[in-house]
C-alpha cells in the first residue's frame, strides 16, 4: 500500500500529472474534482464514507465497515472531533479526512502506520512512504517546479549518521527519515493541510493515567487484543509466529478461537539449550486445529545473509537486516500455503516487559514501595548502588536528559541499568568516523535545544511508547520485505487500542520485580493454558549470530573494500573489517554491527539517481583513531 495526499490547491495539478504517469494509480477526489488521495491499495485495505462534501477514508486493517464510518462522519462537527471518535475504531490504519477546505492525516501510535510530509511545488504534500515524496520532489524539479528546501528528494547523510547509533537514536531524532527535507509526523500527532497549501502538526492523543488495578487493566487489554486479532481473522487463511514466547503464543490462541484456517511457524533453534523450541512445541500441541510448521535452520538462510536489492526497504535502512533473508524465506513458505497475512508478536515485550524506568516513576508517588522494589531489583539484576540511587532519584526533564545524552554518546558498546534515563543512552560503533560522532552529538544538542515534548510526562510511559514506536519500525520493515510476496506482516499488539489499554495499569504493577509480564499473563487467563502462561524465561540466540557471521564473513568483509558509508565519511572501513574478522566472545558486542550493515546495504540498493555523492575520499584507518 502506498498513497500521496494532496490539498485542494491549483498548485497540485502538475504534481498529480506526475503521479498519473503510473496507469495503475487509484484516485480519490476532492469535491472540486482535484485529486485528494492517489496511490495503490487493495479493496480490502480501504473503508470509505461520504456525507455531502465531507470524506473519511481508512487505509490499512480496520474493523469498521462503510456504514459504521458513515455514521461516525455524520456525527463530526469538525476535524478536531476525530480526536475522541477515532478511539471507536479498532485495527491499524491511516485515517484520512476532508471537511470543508481542510484535510487531516494521521497514522498509528506505534508508527506502524506513519504519515510523512514535504513541501513540493509550493504546497505541503503528505504520504505514507518517504521515498515516494522524495521521488515526487525529484520529478517536480525535473519539470521546473519549486521544491522548497535544498536537496529535497536526496539522501540525508546526517540521518545516516544517526542510523549508526546502537541500539537506536533518541526521540525525536529516531523519527527522522533518511530522505532530506521529508518529515515524519510524530506519534500521537496528526497533520492538517489547508486549502492554501500550508500545514500544521497537532497532538491529538495523550496517554491515559496509570490508575487501574491489575485485574481491571488486564480485562481492558484482553478485550482490546481480542478485537485486534479478530480484525485479522476475517481472512479465510492466516499464518502466525509461534516462537514459544508468551507474546506470539497469546496471538495464536486468540486467532484459534475464530473461524479461520491457522498456520503457525517456528524457527528451530541451533542451540539445544534454548527452550524456545520446547515451549513452541507445547503450544503447537495445544493448538490441535492449527497446522504447525517447524522451520529447520539447515534449510533456511542464516542470519546475516546479504540481502538482494529486492529485500531492502526503500524507505530507509532495515532494523532487522540480519534476519531479512529468513523473513522473506518464511513469507514464501506461508504464501505457498495460502496465507496473505502473517501475525507477529512484536509489541509484547515493548508493552508488557518490566522496565527499570517504572521504578523512577513510582518513586514520585510511593517512594517506600519503589525503594523496596529497587532493592529487590538490585539483588536480582546485580545493579550497583549508584545505578539503584539514580533509578530512584533521577529527575531531569526530557530536554535536560537529551542534552546530557549528547556528551555521553561515545564509540563502543554501552551496558548497565537505564532506570534514571528516559531512554537507553545510545553509542556509536568503534568504526564510526570522528566526524560522524561529532555530527551525531551536534544533532542531539540541537534537538535538545528545541525542548521536545516527550511521548508522555511519566518516563515509564514514555519508554513504553518509545519502544512501541521502535516495534512499529521493525514491522514496517518486515512488511516491506514480504509485501512483494503477497504476505502482509501485522502486529496486533501495536494497535492503538491495545497500547492505550496497556498504559492504564498502576505504576506499582508496572514496576513488579520477579514477575514476567504480569499484565499480559493476567489478560490471557482463561485463553492461554496456565502451563504456557507460567513461562518466565526468554530464548537467547547467540548461536544464530555466530553461525551467520561465520558463514558470511567473507561477504561482509568485502563491503569494507568499497563501503558507501566510508565514501560518505561516516565510517572507517578498516576498523569495521577488524571487528568482523576478530574473535568476539560476547554476542552483545556485535549489536552495533546491525545498524551499520543496514545503512550500507540500503545505500547499495539505491538507484544512481537516488544515491548520494561521496562527501570526501575514504579516510585511512590510522587517521582519527
Amino acid at each position: 500500500m502506498d498513497f500521496v495526499v494532496l490539498p485542494d490547491h491549483p498548485a497540485t495539478d502538475p504534481l498529480s500529472l506526475c503521479l498519473r504517469r503510473d496507469p495503475t494509480v487509484r484516485t480519490v477526489r476532492h469535491p472540486s474534482g482535484r485529486p485528494w488521495i492517489m496511490g495503490h491499495w487493495a479493496d480490502d485495505e480501504a473503508v470509505a464514507a461520504e456525507a455531502g462534501p465531507d470524506r473519511l477514508l481508512l487505509l490499512g486493517t480496520a474493523a469498521a465497515d462503510p456504514g459504521t464510518l458513515a455514521r461516525l462522519l455524520r456525527r463530526l462537527r469538525g476535524l478536531e472531533d476525530l480526536d475522541s471518535r477515532v478511539r471507536e475504531l479498532s485495527g491499524s490504519f491511516f485515517l484520512l479526512a476532508a471537511m470543508g477546505s481542510r484535510v487531516r492525516c494521521q497514522g498509528s501510535l506505534s508508527t506502524l502506520r506513519q504519515v510523512h510530509h514535504a513541501r513540493i511545488g509550493g504546497v505541503t504534500v503528505a504520504g505514507n512512504r518517504p521515498q515516494d515524496l522524495a521521488a515526487l520532489a525529484r520529478e517536480a524539479a525535473a519539470v521546473g517546479l519549486p521544491t522548497g528546501a535544498p536537496g529535497l528528494g536526496s539522501v540525508d547523510e546526517e540521518s545516516l549518521a544517526l542510523r549508526l547509533l546502537s541500539p537506536f537514536a533518541p526521540y525525536p531524532l529516531a523519527q527522522r527519515p533518511a530522505w532530506r527535507a521529508v518529515h515524519a509526523v510524530p506519534p500521537g500527532h496528526c497533520l492538517t493541510l489547508s486549502a492554501g497549501g500550508r500545514h500544521a502538526t497537532t497532538r491529538w492523543w495523550r496517554p491515559p493515567p496509570p490508575d487501574r488495578w491489575l485485574e481491571d487493566a488486564a480485562e481492558t487489554v484482553r478485550d482490546a487484543l481480542t478485537e485486534a486479532v479478530r480484525v485479522r481473522t476475517r481472512r479465510p487463511t492466516l499464518s502466525a509466529d509461534l516462537s514459544g514466547g508468551m507474546d506470539s503464543t497469546s496471538l495464536c490462541f486468540l486467532a484459534a478461537r475464530d473461524d479461520t484456517r491457522l498456520i503457525t511457524t517456528a524457527w528451530v533453534c541451533r542451540d539445544e539449550a534454548n527452550d524456545d523450541n520446547a515451549w513452541s512445541e507445547r503450544g503447537a500441541a495445544r493448538l490441535r486445529a492449527a497446522e504447525h510448521l517447524a522451520l529447520p535452520y539447515a534449510e533456511a538462510p542464516t542470519w546475516y545473509t546479504p540481502p538482494p536489492p529486492a529485500h531492502s526497504d526503500p524507505a530507509g535502512p532495515l532494523v532487522l537486516v540480519r534476519e531479512c533473508a529468513r523473513i522473506a524465506y518464511q513469507a514464501g513458505i506461508v504464501a505457498a500455503r495460502g496465507s496473505r497475512l502473517h501475525l507477529v508478536g512484536v509489541g509484547g515485550d515493548e508493552l508488557f516487559a518490566p522496565r527499570p524506568a517504572a521504578l523512577n516513576s513510582l518513586a514520585r508517588i510511593d517512594f517506600r514501595t519503589a525503594a523496596r522494589r529497587a532493592c529487590a531489583a538490585r539483588r536480582l539484576g546485580r545493579w550497583t548502588l549508584m545505578d539503584t540511587l539514580r533509578t530512584l532519584f533521577g529527575g531531569a526533564t526530557y530536554p535536560q536528559w537529551l542534552e546530557s545524552c549528547a556528551d555521553r554518546i561515545v564509540p563502543g558498546a554501552r551496558f548497565g541499568v537505564n532506570g534514571a534515563d528516559w531512554e537507553v543512552v545510545p553509542s556509536m560503533p568503534t568504526w564510526a568516523h570522528p566526524d560522524a560522532v561529532a555530527t551525531v552529538r551536534r544533532l542531539v544538542r540541537e534537538a535538545a535545544g528545541e525542548e521536545p515534548e516527550p511521548f508522555a510526562p511519566l518516563r515509564s510511559q514514555h519508554e513504553t511508547l518509545r519502544a512501541a514506536a521502535r516495534g512499529g519500525e521493525i514491522v514496517r520493515g518486515a512488511d516491506a520485505l514480504t509485501s512483494h510476496l503477497g504476505v502482509a506482516f501485522e502486529a496486533p499488539f501495536l494497535d492503538d487500542n491495545v497500547i492505550e489499554a496497556a498504559l492504564t495499569v498502576r505504576l506499582v504493577d508496572q514496576a513488579a520485580v520477579g514477575a514476567y509480564k504480569p499484565l499480559l499473563s493476567a489478560a490471557m487467563r482463561g485463553i492461554l493454558p496456565d502451563a504456557l502462561r507460567a513461562r518466565g524465561t526468554k530464548g537467547e540466540h547467540s548461536a544464530e549470530v555466530y553461525a551467520g557471521l561465520r558463514r558470511h564473513r567473507r561477504a561482509l568483509t568485502a563491503l569494507c573494500d568499497d563501503s558507501r558509508l566510508a565514501g560518505l565519511g561516516l565510517i572507517r572501513p578498516e576498523v569495521l573489517r577488524t571487528a568482523l574478522t576478530s574473535l568476539q566472545p560476547h554476542s552483545h558486542v556485535l549489536h552495533p554491527l546491525d545498524p551499520t550493515l543496514a545503512a550500507e546495504y540500503w545505500l547499495r540498493s539505491l538507484r544512481p539517481t537516488q544515491a548520494p555523492v561521496p562527501a570526501r575520499p575514504t579516510v585511512p584507518a590510522a587517521e582519527g583513531a
